[in-house]
């Protein structure tokens, strides 16, 4: 047999990190790995030397649709250039959030046009559509995405906040079907009162926002979450989580024999509200930056592997203007600087290991979506997705070197260590030093194989 594509670097993988070793690929799949001299003959062959060989990145928290700028292309087109190989895409679409079988393949089919990276898909679960829980359940989703609290704009993807009944009933239902249900978890009740009452007061500067969604209203919505899934016997994953004691829950559930995992996001590790006080409107997020003590403690729990996960709940959104922060797009753009940002924060200063890094990018998103093995490793049968990165390039991050359409970035000036060389999807090259080549349409929808419970 004669291969298509042979790299040669040093390969690290979830468990290991092995120099100078070689992998082949044909038909955009890993065929080979191991010695040069054990593998076939290729059409092509590239030896990347000191260079990093890494599994693409599954980004488990995208939202492409929120935003009428944004879609798949302008994602996949960033996520490309951050060695972003597959993006999970929420559905918090402007039109109307897909629930129905109906509405996963119709939105595929769409979205599949306009891709250059891979994509999995969510569905909905919405109280007055139970029904279609069951109905989309086998139709290739990785899960199903439920907000506890409104989020700006959710009467436009046709979303509301639920209540514990709600919640209840539909966690039964998934349940049922045995998939997994992502949650947002803010407490719809105290966020709306203080809000409210800020805007009385005329508090509406950024700091405002922050001090709507105090710590405990997210402890408290993660409470209700992971123990009425531990209750009802349904899997269960907290997205874009700000604070450390929300992993204690989490633990202690998991303990019990509970199929409950969380989530954290790039911003949560690197920036404070402190530092981000007097910016504006432009950091706005849900849930909002926190103090340094919950920034330290975050990286307590992730060294200690207490995180399953870093997503970047990539939510672009055109530079924020007006004066009340209440009427802000919440969100912010993160896919191209994933990797870079966990790599330089995280392996660069010796808080975490290589193989964790692809744990937490690569590997772990792809099995609790269930594309594992198509995804989130380099494995004999695996899609050839792989990212050639260079660990010792320092560089700084601006706007105006990025491929996200959003032009802004939260780490606008922040020094680096390591960069994104080349991104391969299937066998093909979608970016390269500095540039997407990737074709729109490329992109392939990713259907879930099975359930994995980390």
């Amino acid at each position: 047999m004669k291969a298509d594509l042979l790299f040669t670097g040093t390969l690290a993988t979830h468990d290991d990190v092995f120099e100078h070793i070689s992998i082949a690929v044909k038909d955009g799949k890993v065929v080979g790995i191991g010695q040069r001299e054990s593998l076939p003959a290729a059409d092509k062959e590239q030896d990347y030397g000191n260079l990093l060989i890494l599994p693409g990145v599954v980004d488990a928290h995208v939202h492409s649709l929120g935003d009428k700028h944004e879609g798949f292309l302008n994602s996949t087109f960033a996520a490309a250039a951050g060695g972003t190989t597959t993006i999970n895409d929420h559905p918090l679409d402007i039109g109307g959030a897909p629930t129905s079988k109906a509405d996963i393949l119709r939105k595929a089919e769409t979205q599949g046009k306009e891709a250059i990276v891979d994509f999995s898909l969510f569905a909905s679960a919405v109280p007055h559509k139970l029904k279609d829980i069951a109905d989309v359940a086998n139709a290739g989703i990785t899960g199903y995405k439920m907000l506890m609290h409104a989020t700006s704009g959710a009467s436009t993807y046709g979303l509301g906040a639920i209540n514990d009944g709600e919640f209840y009933s539909i966690l039964e239902e998934i349940a049922k079907v045995g998939q997994r249900v992502f949650v947002h978890a803010e407490n719809d009740w105290i966020v709306n009162m203080l809000e409210s009452r800020f805007i009385k007061e005329g508090r509406t500067d950024l700091p405002d926002h922050t001090a709507a969604r105090p710590k405990v209203e997210e402890l408290i919505a993660a409470y209700t979450a992971v123990h009425l899934a531990a209750h009802l016997g349904c899997r269960l994953h907290i997205v874009h989580v700000s604070i450390p004691e929300i992993f204690d829950l989490i633990e202690e559930v998991r303990e019990k024999g509970a199929k409950v995992t969380g989530e954290t996001c790039p911003h949560y590790l690197i920036h404070t509200e402190e530092k981000w006080r007097d910016i504006g409107a432009q950091f706005k997020i849900n849930p909002p930056l926190r103090p340094e003590e919950s920034r330290l403690g975050m990286w307590k729990k992730l060294q200690n592997g207490k995180i399953t996960l870093v997503a970047t709940d990539h939510a672009p959104h055109p530079e924020n203007h007006y004066p009340n922060v209440f009427d802000n797009f919440s969100g912010s753009p993160g896919v191209e600087t994933n990797l870079q940002i966990m790599y330089s924060e995280g392996v660069a200063k010796d808080r975490i290991s290589l193989p964790h890094l692809v744990r937490l990018l690569s590997y772990h998103p792809a099995r609790l979506l269930g594309i594992y093995p198509q995804k989130g490793a380099i494995e004999v049968g695996a899609d050839a997705d792989f990212v050639v990165f260079d660990p010792s390039e320092k560089w700084t991050i601006t706007a105006d070197k990025l491929h996200m359409q959003a032009g802004w970035t939260m780490y606008e000036g922040m020094e680096v260590t390591g960069r994104v060389k080349e991104t391969w999807v299937r066998g093909m090259k979608v970016y390269e030093n500095g540039k997407v080549v990737g074709e729109k349409g490329y992109g392939q929808w990713i259907k879930k194989i099975k359930n994995f419970d980390l």
